[in-house]
């Protein structure tokens, strides 16, 4: 019965992506010995606090080293500004109004999290343009509430199969990425290949340039995605929340995710760790801290 009840994480219409070229890991690395061409900020947006619970999975023994207690979490977004194609935020901050069109669960739920506005992406934006689209790391409350405050032509993209994702905690939560879409067009999904080298799942080179990669990287959701951004100041790695927290990276523990999603989440963070210690010159964003001696975003 419960089976029956499970739907797909977004109700929202999808459509294939309009961009982004099927690579391999090995391009990748090879891109980030070139100049970088674009630039990159880290934008903060919000603070919460949750249970450890909420980070690391309690029910895994090598999580029993962890003492009990809170940990103090960042809604981030990312803005990345391209010399030809302009600018592009990955995921999309908060607005003030998601509250109101969540349903009594879900407002609950946020409401637990004792989650603090610093600014909402209206307040970011001020009188600047808009960003041309939004290239979404995966479609949990937190990284599409923005969207709210975004013109509803803005061109949105998630990863492969995060929409058709199915679980009754989809129908019990009342698909707040629905909320946030609402008035917007299709969302364009990224259309993954295997990736030759078996580093990832999937590899795409985003403008065609190696200036901006999409990495596919399930688990946490079925389109988990990260970004490689090969910046002006040096190549980074935004992570979504593969790996939201410092125990997480640093520590190896494991998320609180779906059996039958274990798998995949523990070896989505293990490539991206690996990843990264083969490639030190790349900067690593957690999805909802910075890194020890990491400095802070504004």
């Amino acid at each position: 019965m419960l089976a029956g009840c499970a739907t797909p994480a977004s109700r929202h219409p999808v459509t294939v992506s309009d961009m982004g070229t099927a690579s391999r890991a090995s391009e990748l690395e090879a891109s980030l010995v070139r100049p970088g061409i674009v630039t990159f900020e880290r934008l903060r947006f919000a603070q919460w606090t949750g249970g450890r619970g909420t980070f690391i999975d309690r029910k895994d023994a090598r999580t029993d080293s962890v003492p009990k207690g809170n940990e103090e979490a960042v809604i981030y977004a990312y803005v990345v500004d391209h010399p030809r194609f302009g600018r592009v935020m990955i995921d999309s901050g908060v607005s003030a109004d998601l509250g109101e069109r969540l349903n009594g669960l879900m407002r609950r739920a946020v409401s637990d999290l004792d989650i603090r506005i610093e600014r909402t992406t209206a307040q970011w934006l001020g009188g600047q343009a808009p960003p041309r689209a939004v290239f979404l790391t995966h479609l949990h409350f937190d990284h599409v509430g923005g969207l709210l405050d975004l013109p509803v032509t803005t061109p949105v993209y998630v990863g492969q199969g995060e929409v058709q994702e199915r679980s009754r905690v989809n129908l019990l939560l009342g698909h707040p990425a629905d909320a946030a879409l609402q008035g917007y067009g299709p969302m364009r999904e990224w259309q993954f290949q295997p990736d030759p080298d078996g580093r990832f799942a999937g590899v795409l080179d985003i403008f065609g340039d190696g200036s901006v990669w999409a990495i596919s990287v399930p688990g946490h959701s079925a389109g988990s995605t990260a970004y490689l951004v090969n910046a002006v100041d040096g190549p980074k790695l935004v992570l979504g929340d593969a790996v939201s927290t410092r125990l997480g990276w640093e520590q190896q523990m494991p998320q609180p995710v779906a059996a039958g999603a274990r798998v995949d989440a523990e070896a989505s963070a293990e490539r991206l760790r690996r990843f990264a210690a083969d490639n030190p010159a790349v900067t690593v964003f957690l999805g909802h801290q910075s890194r020890t001696g990491q400095a802070e975003a504004y």
